[in-house]
């Protein structure tokens, strides 16, 4: 089953291009601050602008040195008509590296349709929800005039609906994860997560069902294998969980942004205004080092800890991604203070598959 996860990712831009084809408009979006519901409520299938493990050949003569690996990769692929299919292009305001890569894909490969979203960094107060609804209302009736696609109450709940049961059926990958000797790998659960940010919500749940009946009938797998957690932002390629796994481990959980904080919770259904509960939701993300305050996601960080007897943590780092590089000294710190082992893996545009395993290799030892 997870070979069918592959292939959606393998084959995200063909499958794109024959959705395009039948009639539905396909979004590129770039955070997970961006509220996809919206997008689904329009009939527009949402599709993640993804990293991969090449080295940028166009990007590097738009772009300053301080741009991270993962901007680069996603222009460069723009640059080169990768995303050539794309109906619209929207994200969320998290950090200055978006939203530069945004405006140059809107200069040099421009789409029809695009729109940075206003998404408040301070996230707890009163004022920040009111704002987010105000620029949610504007973002529907701009979908709507560019679209001529009617966006209703009705199809924002049953977008709600979808959506709150597929994050269900994610988190169940990681429920499973905290048996004593798992079933199923952390390559394995960051594919099935990854592949449904890029297709379509229905059919992305449909495999989920079959996957986890498929997981719940195989025999457990090794309780002597130390269990790891992952930290980092986007985390794009699965095959780096699997270099980490081949060390000798088993990746049991994540405080990743394209893992645990973009489905760890869910839009209120039954909430008289959708888009409030919609704007709601996304205030409480488990937050990213763009938003504040922070401190919530320390705490989920070391509840997965205890929850999943978490052993050792492998700090995931896009070079030059500002955010998470000044959270890095305190991370070590709350690391120290619980006398958890951690590793730090710089990630850069390609990565050498010997030296994410030789890091890791040292982690297991020390918790050996």
């Amino acid at each position: 089953m997870s070979n069918q996860f592959a292939d959606l990712l393998r084959e995200r831009h063909a499958n794109a291009q024959r959705w395009k084809a039948s009639g539905r408009g396909i979004v590129g979006t770039f955070c997970i601050y961006t509220p996809d519901e919206v997008l689904y409520a329009a009939g527009l299938i949402p599709v993640r602008v993804m990293g991969i493990n090449e080295p940028p050949s166009r990007s590097d003569t738009h772009l300053q040195p301080f741009y991270c690996p993962l901007s680069r990769s996603c222009l460069d692929q723009a640059l080169r008509g990768d995303y050539g299919y794309l109906d619209g292009l929207v994200t969320a305001y998290s950090c200055d590296t978006y939203r530069g890569i945004f405006q140059l894909w809107q200069r040099h490969v421009p789409v029809p349709y695009s729109r940075i979203l206003g998404m408040p960094s301070r996230v707890d107060l009163p004022e920040a929800q009111t704002l987010l609804v105000e620029e949610l209302a504007e973002w529907v009736a701009s979908l709507e005039e560019s679209f001529q696609r009617p966006i209703s109450p009705e199809s924002l709940r049953h977008a709600i609906q979808t959506y709150n049961a597929n994050r269900a059926l994610l988190r169940e990958l990681y429920r499973l994860r905290q048996e004593e000797a798992p079933r199923m790998s952390g390559a394995e659960a960051l594919e099935a997560i990854l592949a449904g940010m890029v297709c379509p919500k229905e059919q992305h749940t449909q495999l989920l069902k079959e996957f986890l009946r498929e997981v719940n009938d195989r025999p457990f797998g090794s309780s002597r294998l130390p269990r790891l957690l992952l930290v980092g932002s986007e985390l794009d390629n699965p095959e780096i969980v699997g270099l980490i796994e081949l060390a000798g481990a088993v990746v049991v959980a994540d405080d990743l942004c394209t893992g645990s904080r973009s489905l760890w919770n869910d839009c209120l259904d039954g909430e008289a205004d959708p888009l409030a509960a919609i704007a709601s939701r996304y205030l409480n993300l488990i937050p990213c080092p763009t938003k504040y305050p922070i401190e919530g996601r320390y705490q989920h960080l070391l509840r997965l800890v205890d929850q999943f007897r978490v052993q050792g943590v492998v700090i995931l780092q896009q070079m030059f991604c500002h955010p998470h590089e000044l959270e890095y000294p305190h991370l070590q710190g709350i690391l120290r203070e619980r006398r958890i082992p951690f590793v730090c893996i710089a990630l850069d545009a390609t990565y050498s598959a010997e030296e994410i395993q030789t890091q890791a290799e040292e982690l297991i030892e020390r918790i050996d």
